[in-house]
């Protein structure tokens, strides 16, 4: 009976950790997917807007934010007590840039080319929220959810790099990686758009290295579970 008990208890234990593991994969797909959008990604311009890849591009970034938010979540479920509150109040933050990501981006894929013809004015301002085109219409909440979730993406991917440096349990130089990627985004002031999406690719790297280390790890888990039930 008790032998019994405690391989149900193995079971769950490997099923939790291999969800865990899971999220890795989909941390690195995330990460691909960041890098290669910046280099696909049309021009920020009303012409682009109706176009295939504009929406493919938009509708790719959606999958990408989702696969980050459940990637993240694995990566700090992973070592919840060891980073404390500063990795709980880093993964929240970080969790809702792509969170703001996935409502952008939404509405860049299936309400702005609808809104080309009748709305050009409201549609050129959305637009152009991200490189600083003064808008000629109004956009309502927008244009203040576009610096907000640059702070929720710089002040995330920084805490919680430091929160999983600081905690140890995966590799540090990752973590420092994700930091450095993070606070990198300042120079976007300082490199015209659209140049400046050279500065998603360090943190799509930190994202691919930390989703791998994540996915690693479940051969030795399973390895560790067949030990056990010997």
């Amino acid at each position: 009976m008790q032998s019994t008990r405690m391989k149900k208890e193995s079971g769950l234990k490997l099923t939790a950790t291999a969800l865990i593991h899971w999220s890795g994969l989909f941390l690195t797909l995330a990460g691909i997917l960041y890098i290669v959008i910046q280099f696909i990604h049309p021009s920020d311009h009303i012409s682009s807007v109706s176009s295939n890849s504009w929406v493919i591009v938009a509708s790719l970034t959606i999958v990408m934010s989702l696969f980050s938010l459940v990637g993240i979540t694995g990566l700090y479920i992973r070592q919840v007590e060891e980073t404390g509150w500063l990795g709980l109040v880093g993964y929240v933050t970080f969790s809702l840039f792509w969170l703001t990501s996935i409502a952008f981006s939404f509405i860049e894929a299936f309400v702005l080319p609808l809104l080309t013809t009748d709305a050009p004015k409201f549609v050129k301002g959305m637009v152009g929220i991200f490189d600083g085109t003064e808008s000629e219409s109004r956009l309502g909440i927008f244009p203040a959810l576009a610096p907000i979730a640059g702070i929720t993406y710089i002040l995330g991917g920084l805490l919680l790099g430091i929160a999983i440096f600081r905690a140890g349990v995966l590799p540090r130089l990752t973590a420092a990686l994700l930091a450095c990627a993070a606070v990198a985004t300042i120079a976007a002031s300082l490199i015209p758009h659209p140049f400046d999406r050279i500065l998603a690719v360090p943190m799509g790297l930190a994202l691919i290295a930390l989703g791998y280390v994540l996915w690693s790890e479940r051969k030795k888990s399973n390895e560790n579970f067949k030990l056990q039930n010997r």
